[in-house]
């Protein structure tokens, strides 16, 4: 149970919904205006709200800048009696690298086999467990729907041109671009 005021995952709580999408590109618009900025929104990769007078969303958006993916943090107070919408905060978070074999330590040289542990806050890791979790569901009889609660370990392996990872008692395949 969420407690009282505090943040928590948005009801609906899908990053992909209409809401969260809406929330996602109005806050980038609304950076775009203020800071004479051209980025794009690539996706959600996270979607957060806390209710204050009103919601107050916490986004964490992966955007293309310049041709560059890089993660933003944005919070969007919406008041949807009063039609009611204020983007609070944008914050540059980080850049998103390109998802290479050298991200998983192997140069492109030796092809050396086995896995390696990459780092469990990846978008394209969090992405992975998602999806994992996702089809454990569809394969399930439960009646009750799985949550993603916490990414403790992850591992991924360099296999010709896509990787394999083993995220939550799952093989996952990513594709992934060699260079």
């Amino acid at each position: 149970m969420a407690t009282l005021g505090g943040v928590h995952d948005s009801h609906g709580s899908s990053q992909n919904s209409d809401e969260i999408h809406s929330l996602a590109k109005f806050a980038v618009d609304e950076h775009n205006k203020k800071e004479n900025a051209m980025i794009e929104l690539a996706r959600v990769v996270k979607a957060q709200e806390q209710t204050v007078a009103g919601k107050l969303h916490h986004l964490t958006l992966e955007v293309m800048d310049a041709g560059k993916k890089k993660l933003y943090e944005a919070k969007v107070w919406v008041k949807p009696w009063l039609n009611f919408k204020e983007l609070q905060e944008f914050k540059h978070v980080e850049d998103v690298p390109t998802f290479t074999s050298s991200d998983l330590g192997v140069k492109q040289v030796e092809q050396t086999s086995g896995l390696k542990s990459v780092p469990v806050h990846d978008p394209v890791v969090e992405e992975a467990a998602e999806h994992a979790i996702k089809t454990i569901q569809q394969r399930s009889n439960s009646l009750l729907p799985y949550e993603l609660q916490e990414i403790v370990h992850a591992n991924a392996e360099v296999c010709s041109f896509f990787v394999l990872a083993f995220l939550a008692s799952h093989w996952v395949v990513m594709w992934v671009t060699c260079i």
